[in-house]
């Protein structure tokens, strides 16, 4: 089957073909997207890290309950929470990475309450590792310069620079519609359910971490304590799976990009990252927001670039944008959209045409030695 008749597939439709005779990746049954979710293992872990002696524990002079200022903390951490189903032996992992202001909750349950990829990923069979990005929600952040400017050992400019997203601001960069409150006449996120979106939005901290950002070297690191695994970035973090593997390419068995800014990068970053497969995606309505129209047209182009020199370098890569294989609509958060079990359903075929699904047993989990 080729991944362009994606495009006509969906629901109940993979069960005639499951019925002729047809196996295709990423199809799960009908049936199974109701039925038992069978785990090996699931959890949660910390990758990364670091030892900070501080002064400035707290912004009172005096501490907090006694105890001093000054003590030794940790930072730069990431937190991960993982499932592994029954019958992934024979599949590549997934980890998941999301963007600005939000958290692993991108790729949970949608806003309107459908299933997210994380769920579905599981149930065809792979196993699943959901990141909080270093000095985000689970993971935590450093509050060391916030308080010692409230201490009064630094001045105000110190402060690291926390931004937001407000839904006006969502609206035209995520591309909900071309200005709000009014949505695209095809658009399929759900905006009815704009508000519990909004219930996402994590204040980015990211000003706080040190150059270069911990959370490559963590992503990194989370994939080879997954045994090897295809790394998902999105938005601000879509090109975060590149800049992992060239931090250490050794666990990451392919890249997805989606809706990121691809760099200009050197000849032999180039040729680093054309040893592994590599999948760049885009959804619609790129032009007509009032803002964001000319963002993401130029961000597309950047990632052409980078696609024809991934390919250029002798690498397997390919760009797609969804309206050029029939999905329309579709908005910045396309894992939260109407149709995102039928993208999840082309990126599964996708890997399973492109990338190995060879990989190592996990190094954690409390059930990784036991049989599949």
């Amino acid at each position: 089957m080729m991944m362009d008749n994606w495009k006509k597939l969906s629901g109940a439709t993979v069960l005639g073909l499951f019925a002729g005779g047809l196996t295709l990746a990423g199809a799960t049954m009908a049936q199974d997207l109701t039925g038992p979710l069978v785990l090996k293992d699931q959890g949660s872990f910390f990758v990364g890290g670091a030892l900070e002696q501080t002064d400035a524990m707290t912004g009172t002079p005096g501490g907090f309950l006694g105890y001093s200022n000054s003590d030794g903390i940790k930072v730069d951490q990431m937190y991960v929470q993982f499932q592994v189903p029954k019958g992934s032996a024979r599949n590549i992992p997934i980890v998941m990475i999301h963007g600005c202001c939000l958290s692993a909750k991108t790729w949970e349950d949608t806003p309107d309450g459908r299933m997210g990829w994380a769920e579905y990923f599981v149930r065809n069979h792979h196993a699943v590792y959901l990141p909080d990005q270093s000095a985000r929600a689970r993971s935590g952040f450093d509050a060391t310069t916030i308080n010692e400017v409230r201490l009064g050992l630094k001045p105000v400019s110190a402060l690291p620079n926390i931004f937001t997203f407000g839904r006006q601001s969502a609206w035209d960069l995520f591309r909900f519609g071309p200005a709000y409150p009014t949505p695209w006449p095809d658009e399929q996120f759900p905006v009815e359910a704009l508000s519990d979106f909004g219930n996402q939005v994590i204040p980015d901290l990211n000003a706080t971490l040190p150059t270069p950002n911990p959370t490559y070297e963590n992503l990194a690191n989370v994939a080879i304590q997954a045994g090897g695994a295809v790394v998902v970035g999105h938005s601000e973090s879509g090109f975060f799976p590149e800049e992992a593997a060239l931090t250490n390419s050794s666990g990451i068995k392919g890249i997805i990009s989606i809706e990121g800014q691809c760099p200009t990068l050197n000849p032999g970053q180039i040729q680093t990252l054309a040893k592994i497969p590599t999948l760049v995606m885009f959804g619609d309505h790129l032009t007509g927001s009032t803002i964001s129209g000319t963002f993401w047209p130029t961000n597309l182009a950047g990632c052409q670039t980078f696609v024809h020199q991934l390919k250029s370098a002798g690498g397997k890569a390919k760009l797609v944008q969804l309206p050029q294989i029939g999905l329309h609509g579709n908005s910045h958060m396309l894992m939260q959209d109407r149709n995102n079990l039928q993208i999840a359903d082309y990126i599964l075929d996708w890997i399973s045409q492109n990338v190995s699904q060879q990989h190592g047993k996990p190094m954690v989990g409390k059930n990784r030695d036991a049989p599949d």
